[in-house]
């Protein structure tokens, strides 16, 4: 009995360590708009990404650099604002533009429900540099929102707040857990190799899972060219980040593992010397 008991104790510290893990990740870089634009900020430096924002910067910035001018004069303002566009990513406030965009971006998401780009910043940084070289004031943009995807996502990103809230819970449940299911056990050492075990088989479950729910997104065709390329780039960070979480899970999975198994040894030789 204090085997089975044991056994069920280690499974659910298994599984809410899983959790942990999961909503942890979730909490730092999905919900925390700081952990997402750091996730997110490669992108900056993306060719692919950097094409396709090029284009629809260029669109929105003609737009709101020539609104209200004389068709004469705006035909002469086009090209300053395509040049400035052109290179645009190479200007000095480009990353904090960027970066700008991203917790805007996030802060819009999760306050419409709707998955979005606010390209605001960077169209700022253009309108700055193209009054440079006009001699007029720059006009703020605003909000210049790009949709992801159309569909209302209300419900699954407040699931995914839940979920990140309730990580230090899940930590807690799975630590008390696997402590009593260790005091239960009648050979602690081989118990605690098994929960190093299963640690590392926790991790390799979750890293086939991450790649299993790219794939799906990925699946998901975003409303224009923009958004598309933004999402294709983002999954390979996002999988790469959550995977280094689950090496240092499989790392200590395989080193408590080995731990249990060496005090395994050391006392069946005790016992053998009595």
């Amino acid at each position: 009995m204090r085997t089975f008991g044991s056994a069920v104790l280690v499974l659910i510290a298994l599984l809410l360590t899983g959790a942990a893990v999961s909503s942890a990740w979730l909490a730092q870089n999905a919900v925390s708009a700081q952990g997402f634009a750091q996730l997110a900020q490669p992108l900056g430096e993306d060719e692919s990404f950097q094409a396709e924002l090029s284009s629809a910067v260029a669109s929105q910035a003609s737009t709101a650099v020539t609104d209200g001018l004389p068709e004469g004069l705006a035909s002469l303002v086009a090209p300053v604002v395509e040049r400035v566009v052109s290179g645009f990513q190479e200007a000095p406030g480009y990353p904090e533009a960027w970066t700008q965009t991203l917790a805007r971006s996030h802060a819009a998401t999760f306050d419409s429900g709707t998955p979005t780009l606010d390209l605001g910043p960077l169209l700022n940084l253009v309108s700055a540099q193209v009054s440079g070289e006009l001699g007029t004031e720059p006009a703020d943009a605003g909000e210049r929102l790009l949709t992801v995807s159309g569909q209302d996502r209300s419900g699954e990103l407040e699931n995914v707040v839940r979920l990140a809230d309730s990580w230090p819970l899940f930590a807690a449940a799975a630590a008390l857990a696997a402590l009593l299911g260790l005091l239960i056990a009648r050979r602690r050492s081989t118990t605690f190799a098994l929960i190093g075990a299963g640690a590392a088989v926790v991790a390799g479950v979750l890293w086939l899972a991450s790649g299993a729910a790219g794939r799906i997104v990925e699946g998901q065709t975003p409303a224009n060219p923009v958004a598309s390329t933004f999402i294709d780039g983002l999954i390979p960070l996002a999988q790469s980040s959550f995977q280094s979480w689950l090496l240092v899970l499989l790392i200590a999975g395989a080193v408590a593992f080995v731990l249990g198994l060496v005090f395994r040894l050391v006392a069946g030789s005790r016992r053998a010397v009595r």
